[in-house]
């Protein structure tokens, strides 16, 4: 299997001759940018893939020539008529927009396991507070565990009977809402709160609250809670974390939106929260949310 270097390489040795032989620093820059294959950040770790076939990291390589000659001809002067470049066109005035407020920012997301081909995408949007990161099916306050808090949404495709040798569940489970309510209780080594009604964007949903133990037998970051797909995979983070879990049907697909905090997270940390849970709306098809917990 191929690593993030290949594609690096080459990916260079494309643009090795010509024009389109950017500066290092703006090809680093746009590989920076680019999906490779998830990996864990210092700051949030994300959805974890189990694998990526060659044909995905081709797709990263040619997304990766995409986005530098889209950079190259930016970044490149344009070449003007005789006697050099015309005058520049004066810029069409804009009357200005209303911001705003600046302590908080609209952020589009997307239901983790809808992105994929062949899913029905599903995206919302939420209300975060400066300082907050947007990690597309996730978002936190920055530093995490064990004085932050963050929330992430996704579908549910299975849980696992076998959490640290990431064994799934059989049969697999069912596609209602009750049905994951039940697997969430049945996680092992995971203390689950009784299903209780509650209203999360606007819509009635099943709230349950699970709870990480301060030990575990495999490491907490290899704990597999469930997975949004195929081999896409939410896990523990730390002792004691509590994880709220708000499950609803959203254009006819099962969605879970998962909080996370822990004994030490911040009363202004759990405040934010909140507000970003209750600013929750689902892009169509949901009426704005007020979203609070039936039973804490």
């Amino acid at each position: 299997m191929s690593t993030d270097r290949d594609v690096t390489r080459i990916v260079r040795s494309w643009l090795e001759e010509g024009v389109s032989a950017l500066p290092d620093r703006v090809l680093d820059t746009v590989l920076d940018q680019l999906p490779a294959t998830p990996q864990r950040r210092s700051w949030w770790p994300a959805r974890r893939f189990r694998e990526m076939n060659s044909f995905a990291r081709f797709a990263v390589a040619a997304a990766a020539v995409l986005a530098i000659a889209i950079v190259g001809i930016n970044l490149y002067p344009r070449p003007g008529g005789i006697g050099g470049p015309g005058p520049a066109s004066p810029s069409p005035r804009v009357s200005p927009s209303p911001q705003p407020s600046p302590s908080l920012q609209a952020a589009r997301m997307t239901v983790a396991g809808t992105e994929l081909p062949g899913a029905s995408l599903l995206q919302l949007t939420a209300q975060l507070p400066a300082g907050w990161v947007n990690n597309i099916s996730a978002a936190n306050d920055g530093p995490l565990a064990p004085s932050g808090t963050a929330f992430f949404v996704s579908l549910v495709d299975n849980t696992f009977a076998d959490p640290c040798s990431h064994v799934q569940r059989t049969p697999k489970l069912g596609p209602t809402v009750s049905a994951l309510a039940t697997a969430l209780a049945e996680i092992p080594n995971v203390t689950a709160s009784q299903p209780v009604q509650a209203t999360m964007a606007g819509q009635t949903a099943t709230y349950v609250e699970l709870t990480i133990p301060s030990s575990l037998p495999c490491a907490f970051d290899k704990f597999y809670l469930w997975q949004d797909s195929k081999d896409a995979d939410w896990w523990a983070l730390a002792p004691n974390e509590l994880i709220r879990v708000w499950i609803l049907q959203v254009q006819g697909q099962r969605v879970a939106i998962a909080a996370r905090s822990w004994p030490q997270s911040t009363e202004q940390s759990k405040t934010q929260l909140q507000g970003v849970l209750d600013s929750i709306e689902f892009t169509t098809g949901s009426a704005p949310s007020s979203a609070n917990p039936a039973a804490s």
